[in-house]
Parts: structure tokens; sequence; C-alpha cells
């Protein structure tokens, strides 16, 4: 919820580090109240000369629309090693999610769409997430090696 709020604030709002991790720590904890922010029902509020309100209900919606897609699009996403190499793919295909995922952030979904039928918008959304996400922690893949035949 703090990532996709600081990401949708208006243009004219810029909040410092302080005011930041005020806010975080207002939505990760029960706290009615953190520095300048307080929480009312609905709302956020940032004090100061002219109070900043933020209704809630909408972004709280949003985000968990995004969190069903991310899991539905998990769901339908499988990696075997059989299969580009165990590169994750939507069941059924060999399309690759990041590939697609990649492909979202310079081309509009209807053209994906139309590239690849067996993909509904939902998946290439999906994509973009998990392209996002960047790669997983962990050791990195070994480069192949090349040797020339006389050796």
């Amino acid at each position: 919820m703090y990532f996709f709020l600081v990401n949708e604030l208006p243009s004219g709002l810029e909040l410092d580090r302080t005011l930041r991790r005020e806010l975080f720590e207002l939505l990760a904890t029960d706290k009615e109240r953190s520095g300048r922010w307080r929480r009312e029902a609905h709302r956020l509020v940032l004090e100061g000369d002219v109070p900043v309100v933020l209704p809630t209900e909408e972004f709280v919606k949003r985000v968990d629309e995004r969190i069903r897609t991310f899991l539905r699009g998990r769901n339908r996403a499988v990696s075997r090693p059989d299969v580009l190499s165990g590169e994750p793919v939507f069941v059924g295909t060999r399309i690759s999610v990041r590939f697609v995922g990649e492909r979202a952030k310079r081309k509009p979904v209807e053209a994906l769409l139309e590239d690849y039928p067996a993909l509904s918008a939902e998946d290439v959304e999906f994509a973009r997430m998990y392209v996002a996400l960047g790669r997983p922690p962990g050791r990195p893949r070994k480069m192949p090696r090349f040797v020339r035949g006389d050796e």
C-alpha cells in the first residue's frame, strides 16, 4: 500500500524522507498518528499550514486488484527445465513471461494481444509486474563455455 500510495501522489505533493518514513510507519502499524500524519476513517491527513487529505478507499481497491491480478498470473506461469531452459512461461505456451513484460513497456496491450492470441490482457499486466519486480536473488546462471572443435 505504501509504495502504491507514494507513486500515486498528486504531482505537486513531494514528500521528503521524514514524511515518507512517517507515512510508512503509519501504514505499517495500527497507530492513529505518526509525526505529521494521522489516520481518519478511510483517509490519511498530512497536517500543515494547509492540510492534505488522501482518501484511501480507492487506493485500497486498486492495490487489492493488483494483488489479485498478480496471484492469478502467478498461477498461469510455469517453469520447467525442458521449456526455454526453465524461464517462466505462460501455461500451455512457450511464451516467456519476461519477454512479454519487456515488450509491454514499449507496445500497447492491444498490439501484444494481437501478436499473442493465447494471452489475455491480465496476462500482459502480470508480465509487466513480473518484470518490474526484477530477477530473483540467488546465484547467477553460469555462462556457457564455448570450446573449439580442436580443443
